[in-house]
């Protein structure tokens, strides 16, 4: 069975169960030590094959992978209780001597089942099986919810002593979780909801919509038979997808010229492809190469390769003179892709190393590539929105003496999560292991301390003046000592985790500093920076020497 690491998301984990028809309550190998007595609600047609299959795959892979050690039982046990979420007369409980599981309704015993003498998850997944068999004979509301809400509850269950990363999706979320990571079958189109039905605001270069003809601005009326004027934007997407080859009819209606009010309908009958959702966005402002990153799916890397390889001879010509790479709201992604966007922008050096219980979470990512922008000054945007993967860019490009940080603290989300898919279509995210970046800190709960802290500004100016005004203002200690006070503690954090690593995100909180068109304050800061080698390389220096003197 093979692992895959995420951030948020990653690789899977594939299984696969059948789910024959159940049979009637019978003794469980586990241990059944008492006839079960007279059920009063009639058995349905519940996965059980799958259930077990399911929860075996679960219990087995948190007490293998997950980043504390926990207790088999601990974690079917709370499996087991998660149940009275459906129905709250079911009370599970395990013996003094842990030797039994009681299974109770409404102060009535209804079982006791004998727990395995082991951690061996396909004993205690049977007993789970059979607690839940037992359950659905004596609870109306047991058995008139469908598999996946009992799958939800269990896990819900089994995951409730876990942190916040942990959690599981049901077959539906995960299926979407899974076409954001990798893909899906669609037409490449982005849209919002509109009056007269839906807006199209993005066509995904090289995608089946855009070599049919429909464009921004088209507004989809139908799509198959299907009037869709009324539908959720949910409801749209589900129905712009399916099997990539397939086609779907869709009609739009076009303004016929841009000086006109009258509309004509287009129809056009588009094969869906594999669609990766676009993540980088490239623009040229000022002189400045701006990569706009919103976040790390499988394509990503890609993307900024491809955006660094279009402008080439204007990177070594002379006519852009730095880049920004804008990460602020970025929510994170898949390990592997942030490793190699920062690796296209250092020559050498340990982008990001993963420390965890399980001997395969241990791992040292090192650059290899070399700068493709051959040095160009190169400034971070960041805020309290940025998290994981886009850390891991942040922290990697600031130690390494390559880029210069904007903004604030970062969100501080340091732990990556494996994904592991189930026998029942669904998926479990796991959190294994820990990022600790090139100078030795961990980001989790502390996340990135940008170079120059903009938080101070309380809000974003719109106006060119001010911005600049505001500029000079933040900008003014880097040519004394900058943050190094602050960030030099930053690193001494190392792998502590006590109440430092809050008090030490106080010099500089977390905020939103959301993207604006035009210069907004942390653009007008990455241009000040650029715009100046004294500063620019002043704050370098800085922050390379507190990095290397916390390695040492």
């Amino acid at each position: 069975m093979g692992l895959g690491i995420t951030l948020a998301l990653g690789l899977i984990l594939a299984l696969s169960a059948c789910a024959p028809r159940p049979q009637p309550p019978v003794a469980s190998p586990a241990g059944l030590d008492a006839d079960p007595i007279t059920a009063s609600v009639e058995d349905d047609s519940f996965a059980y094959s799958t259930a077990k299959a399911t929860l075996r795959v679960g219990l087995k892979n948190i007490t293998r992978r997950y980043i504390k050690p926990i207790e088999m039982a601990q974690v079917a046990v709370g499996g087991m209780r998660g149940l009275a979420t459906i129905d709250p007369g079911l009370i599970v409980t395990l013996s003094g001597d842990a030797r039994a599981v009681h299974l109770v309704m409404g102060g009535t015993a209804l079982q006791r089942f004998t727990v395995p003498s082991d951690n061996d998850a396909s004993s205690w997944a049977r007993l789970a099986t059979e607690v839940i068999r037992t359950a659905r004979a004596h609870s109306h509301d047991l058995n008139a919810a469908g598999d996946e809400r009992i799958f939800e509850a269990m896990f819900d269950g089994m995951m409730s002593d876990l942190d916040i990363f942990s959690r599981y999706a049901g077959a539906d979320e995960a299926r979407a979780n899974r076409a954001r990571r990798d893909g899906f079958g669609g037409i490449g189109v982005r849209f919002t909801k509109a009056e007269d039905g839906i807006l199209i605001t993005h066509v995904t270069k090289n995608g089946p919509a855009k070599g049919a003809g429909i464009k921004p601005g088209d507004v989809i009326v139908r799509i198959d038979d299907e009037n869709i004027r009324k539908l959720p934007q949910r409801a749209v997407a589900k129905l712009l997808r399916g099997p990539v080859g397939s086609h779907v009819g869709i009609a739009v209606t076009r303004l016929a010229s841009a000086e006109e009010a009258n509309e004509r309908r287009i129809d056009f009958n588009v094969q869906r492809s594999h669609i990766v959702p676009e993540t980088v966005r490239a623009r040229i402002e000022d002189g400045v190469l701006v990569l706009r990153i919103t976040s790390f799916n499988k394509s990503t890397a890609i993307g900024v390769q491809e955006a660094l390889s279009t402008v080439e001879n204007r990177l070594t010509n002379g006519s852009i003179r730095g880049v920004v790479m804008d990460l602020r709201g970025n929510p994170g992604g898949l390990l592997s892709q942030s490793v190699s966007v920062a690796d296209m922008f250092v020559e050498e050096g340990r982008i990001i190393a993963t420390r965890g219980r399980h001997q395969d979470s241990f791992h040292d990512y090192r650059a290899g590539s070399g700068d493709l922008t051959r040095g160009l000054p190169l400034v971070v945007l960041i805020d309290g929105d940025s998290a994981s993967a886009a850390e891991i860019v942040a922290s990697a490009l600031q130690d390494l003496g390559r880029a210069v940080v904007i903004g604030s603290a970062s969100y501080g989300k340091g732990t990556v999560q494996t994904v592991v898919r189930l026998p029942n279509d669904g998926e479990m995210t796991l959190t294994w292991s820990r990022l600790v970046s090139p100078s030795g800190y961990a980001l989790h709960k502390l996340g990135v301390m940008p170079t120059v802290c903009a938080t101070n500004a309380r809000r974003e100016h719109g106006g060119r003046g001010q911005a600049e005004s505001k500029a000079d203002t933040i900008l003014a200690p880097l040519h004394i000592d900058g943050q190094q006070g602050a960030m030099a503690a930053w690193r001494a954090a190392g792998m502590v985790f006590d109440g430092r690593r809050a008090k030490l995100r106080q010099a500089c909180p977390a905020r939103a500093f959301k993207p604006k068109s035009g210069r907004d304050l942390l653009m007008t800061l990455a241009g000040r920076v650029i715009d100046s080698p004294t500063l620019y390389q002043s704050a370098i220096v800085q922050t390379a020497a507190i990095s290397t003197a916390a390695r040492h």
